[in-house]
């Protein structure tokens, strides 16, 4: 029997680089589970960190309120415990997929390299480290106004998609007699403003340090900009701290693909180096230097 292995949890926050860095893992055959999203994210496990936010009553754009979890000394270990259980139970198969689960039939029998990510992982990785107490963490970041603009645009782009539709069916919406509808026209109203945006990137990464910090040997961080610049050695060093076994020719040419021109993209933009100036200090404190 081969001996398992223990995951790789990717954090850090959104828009940072975590989907690219981690197509280019899957690609040197790190397993991130079935049924992938566009973002490269297993939907079971994001489902099962969606569950642990409702648990706090945190979203994604609020993930403040899982330290609250954290904190209750009756409801985390009964989460911990949950999650252990689903994570060794038949509803790994969501997971692993027919073929992986008839061979392994618990995600504590892995034998190949596998992992997940997950931007809310960098808030629930405590309760995760409780269920694999010897997993590896590996955490990409991203410059703060890079982040903050993407996700403004990202914002943009929902809300004018909800209003057309809005738009062309709002006799339908608003003569439903099963209203409210379920999707709203917000689409997370704290990264509209840049100071809430920049906010937030903020809270995820300096909780993502601080991890990488206590985690010593068991975590890898890496900024975005340089994965970009020099993409072969940091993928290297990245294929090394996940124990893939990749050809250097492989390396290269998935290091072929990466765009230099994406980094420090808000310089080409007045207005967000003007905002990139006026909040050198918060950027400073979390690893950019002006």
């Amino acid at each position: 029997m081969m001996t398992p292995r223990d995951p790789v949890i990717v954090i850090g926050m959104h828009r940072s680089g975590t989907s690219m860095l981690t197509r280019s893992l899957q690609g040197f055959g790190l397993y991130m589970g079935r049924g992938a999203t566009r973002n490269e994210e297993c939907r079971w496990t994001n489902l099962l960190n969606e569950w642990i936010f409702r648990q706090a009553s945190a979203t994604w754009e609020r993930p403040e309120g899982v330290d609250s979890l954290l904190a209750d000394p009756d409801a985390r270990p009964l989460v911990a415990d949950y999650l252990a259980g689903v994570t060794d139970g038949p509803a790994a198969i969501r997971y692993l997929g027919l073929r992986r689960w008839l061979r392994y039939r618990s995600l504590c029998a892995i034998s190949e390299p596998w992992g997940w990510k997950d931007p809310r992982n960098t808030f629930t990785l405590p309760i995760w480290l409780e269920v694999f107490p010897k997993a590896r963490v590996l955490h990409i970041m991203r410059h703060g106004v890079d982040v903050m603009a993407s996700l403004r645009s990202r914002r943009a782009r929902a809300m004018s998609a909800a209003a057309a539709r809005y738009r062309r069916g709002r006799a339908g919406y608003v003569n439903n007699p099963f209203a409210p509808k379920r999707s709203g026209f917000a689409h997370s109203p704290r990264v509209g403003d840049p100071a809430g945006g920049l906010d937030l990137w903020r809270a995820y990464t300096d909780r993502a340090r601080g991890h990488v910090r206590n985690l010593g040997a068991r975590a890898l961080e890496m900024r975005y900009e340089d994965l970009l610049f020099e993409p072969e050695s940091h993928l290297r060093a990245v294929v090394e701290f996940c124990g893939l076994d990749v050809s250097d020719h492989g390396l290269a040419s998935a290091a072929a693909g990466f765009r230099p021109d994406r980094a420090f993209a808000y310089r080409n933009d007045p207005a967000l180096r003007a905002f990139g100036e006026e909040n050198e200090e918060a950027l400073r404190r979390c690893g950019y230097e002006p």
